[in-house]
């Protein structure tokens, strides 16, 4: 502790010295429901592409949405966004710019003489700035707050996840084995800092061929599967090379595009909503091993982490395309279930319903399990009913 220098703002060390770092205040005039980071282990995999699509998905879905252009060296969302004049000031609090279709955007090019002019700071006056864009800007009604990170584990990171009231984070990657190790530090990070993780999105997952639609994997062969599914984690998007976003950003028009992000949409709305709808297939009370094959579900309803209502409900025989309709009908969030087939979990996916694999006995008891975070997917329980290698107990 020789080094120690008793400020613990920019310190993730778990020392006796440690002291309780307050979050900063919104001002006054302020209103913020949910703070999400967007965050990357390294720079160069579309980071600031996400924050903007996300940012735009919920706009789109009539929520209010402001983004905090936290990369103080790099700015990109002021440009993305076409909100390149100054911003102004207000009973000394700054206005925020807003796009064409409503999304309030504060970033350090609206602060600047010229978007061209470089920032040369230090890490902790980089780190303030960003906690002043959070108190000091007027943030009119907002449902998410956007935090575009730069990018690795330092300064600015580590500011945000201590300083701001962070409602969780969305991980982006790229394909690249260097990209996926680098990947699973910023995860690491999160889980030392305490932080929810959202998601994980993939960008320049692929390239379809205009005119086959063959899939090329420019990048080399995606393992963002296998990183979820170490880390218990979210897929939430997995983004193709699309030339034409690349221009609508450099040309300010991103807002025009039709980029649809179903499940990270979903895995907003819920947190905004603090609430989910979790279906277990079931027989007796205990977790039925095969889940194209079973009769009943049990539905739970959950507030705040709380289970408020179950019942159990019906599938009348239904095959899993079926099944798969029913439980969306049902607005079913989550499926906790033993072994299930790979068309399953392809027609759960469609539906934007996540799933959570290899579960056995009781089902209150695994439903617990999963709200106390103890649950990780498993995988390789994937039925394959032609092989004979179903690992759900049912053959």
């Amino acid at each position: 502790m020789s080094e120690c220098n008793h400020d613990c703002s920019n310190c993730s060390a778990n020392c006796s010295e440690r002291k309780g770092i307050q979050k900063e205040q919104l001002n006054s005039k302020s209103s913020v429901k949910k703070v999400i980071g967007i965050v990357s282990g390294k720079g160069g995999v579309g980071k600031s592409l996400v924050s903007s699509l996300l940012a735009i998905n919920m706009n789109k879905k009539g929520y209010n949405v402001g983004i905090i252009d936290a990369d103080i060296t790099g700015p990109s969302i002021p440009k993305i966004f076409n909100c390149t004049s100054p911003a102004y000031g207000m009973d000394n609090l700054i206005l925020p710019n807003t796009s064409a279709m409503g999304v309030q955007v504060m970033s350090i090019n609206m602060l600047l003489d010229s978007e061209e002019k470089p920032v040369v700071w230090r890490g902790p006056v980089i780190a303030g700035m960003v906690k002043q864009f959070y108190t000091d800007v007027i943030w009119s009604d907002i449902d998410y707050l956007f935090v575009d990170m730069p990018p690795g584990t330092g300064d600015v990171p580590l500011t945000v996840f201590q300083s701001l009231p962070v409602d969780g984070i969305v991980i982006v990657t790229s394909p690249q084995d260097l990209v996926s190790m680098i990947v699973t530090k910023a995860i690491n990070m999160a889980k030392m800092m305490n932080v929810p993780i959202l998601g994980i999105v993939e960008n320049m997952s692929y390239f379809a061929c205009p005119d086959c639609g063959k899939k090329l994997h420019i990048f080399g062969e995606s393992h963002i599967e296998e990183i979820a599914s170490k880390n218990g984690l979210e897929v939430l998007a997995q983004l193709p090379i699309q030339p034409e976003i690349a221009h609508a950003c450099d040309e300010g028009r991103l807002e025009e595009l039709d980029v649809q992000l179903p499940k990270a949409v979903k895995v907003l709305e819920a947190l905004l909503n603090d609430s989910e709808r979790i279906a277990i297939p079931c027989e007796n009370h205990e977790v039925f091993g095969h889940f194209g094959k079973a009769s009943t579900m049990m539905v739970y309803d959950i507030e705040e982490g709380m289970i408020v209502n179950k019942q159990e409900l019906s599938l009348d025989g239904a095959g899993h395309s079926a099944i798969a309709s029913k439980l969306a009908d049902w607005q079913v969030t989550t499926v906790l279930c033993g072994g299930i087939g790979q068309g399953a979990v392809d027609a759960l996916a469609e539906k934007n319903i996540r799933v959570i694999r290899g579960l056995s006995g009781d089902v209150d008891v695994c439903v617990r399990e999963y709200l106390a975070c103890h649950l990780v997917d498993d995988a390789n329980l994937v039925c394959d009913h032609h092989e004979h290698t179903c690992s759900c107990g049912c053959h």
